[in-house]
């Protein structure tokens, strides 16, 4: 099993002075959208899209995602989307036979129309908020959930296996066994991250924590426990599960946790670093 990191979307958030000030490390683009590509013996696997080829070319696909361009600010780049990195990585995306998805907010979701062979898989929780979506967030969030071309979409139910605290689904279909989904409530209501079970193993947390800083010693610049307010489902649940991933960190050196929008985490795993 061989593992690609892939930045499919950057981001110069409209909170980007503030979050500079706190974290100076970070520069103009300072948020990616990090999503994985795994060589295994099933055929190519993504975990989650990040922004797509319609994202980019049709600017009215994102226009309906209003608050989340105003927002986030994507750079829109055709080079980031995962179609054309898989293609310089020399494989075929028609070669792409599955996709883990962490939930569907528009920026971990957009490419998956550049992949409609692939079996989807997600937490029923995610899909059920997706298709039924109940609150005011819910609504607006769900708007487009952007997999009306996968028609093959594996939902999976939690039964209570647990792996540090969390619930999990450790054999998703057709998916070698040492991948599985890792119930990870708070962002949206099923919210899920994917464990990696290999000699260096990877979980990694979508948007349970935003920057590395919350998961190291549970600070947030105001600017990001403005953005939490306005984003997770649940900012109790959200609190708990990054408590738990916090424990994990500590108590498992050997697991690599990282997220979704991190720039240095990302930059240290796509250079072999943990």
């Amino acid at each position: 099993m061989k593992i690609h990191h892939l930045n499919c979307g950057s981001f110069c958030p409209l909170s980007h002075p503030l979050l500079n000030r706190a974290v100076p490390e970070l520069d103009r683009f300072n948020l990616v959208c990090h999503c994985l590509l795994i060589e295994s013996d099933q055929g190519l696997i993504l975990v989650d899209t990040g922004l797509g080829l319609q994202d980019v070319r049709a600017h009215s696909r994102m226009a309906i995602n209003f608050s989340f361009n105003r927002i986030a600010k994507p750079k829109l780049d055709l080079e980031e989307t995962a179609f054309i990195q898989i293609s310089k990585l020399g494989f075929n995306p028609l070669d792409v036979k599955h996709i883990i998805v962490t939930h569907f907010d528009a920026d971990h979701i957009g490419g998956l129309a550049d992949f409609p062979l692939a079996k989807v898989h997600v937490l029923k929780d995610e899909w059920l908020a997706a298709q039924t979506p109940k609150s005011a967030r819910e609504k607006a969030r769900y708007r487009q959930i952007r997999c009306d071309q996968n028609k093959d979409v594996k939902v999976y139910e939690t039964r209570g296996d647990l792996w540090h605290g969390f619930k999990r689904v450790q054999n998703l279909e057709g998916i070698d066994p040492s991948i599985y989904l890792v119930s990870l409530p708070g962002h949206t209501r099923g919210h899920a991250g994917v464990y990696i079970e290999q000699e260096n193993p990877l979980f990694f947390a979508g948007d349970a924590f935003m920057l590395q800083t919350q998961l190291k010693n549970g600070k947030s610049p105001l600017a990001l426990e403005l953005y939490n307010r306005l984003a997770h489902e649940d900012l109790q649940l959200a609190k708990e599960t990054l408590l738990k991933l916090q424990d994990i960190d500590q108590q498992e050196p050997q697991i690599s946790v990282f997220c979704s929008h991190d720039r240095g985490q990302f930059l240290n795993l796509a250079k072999g670093k943990r």
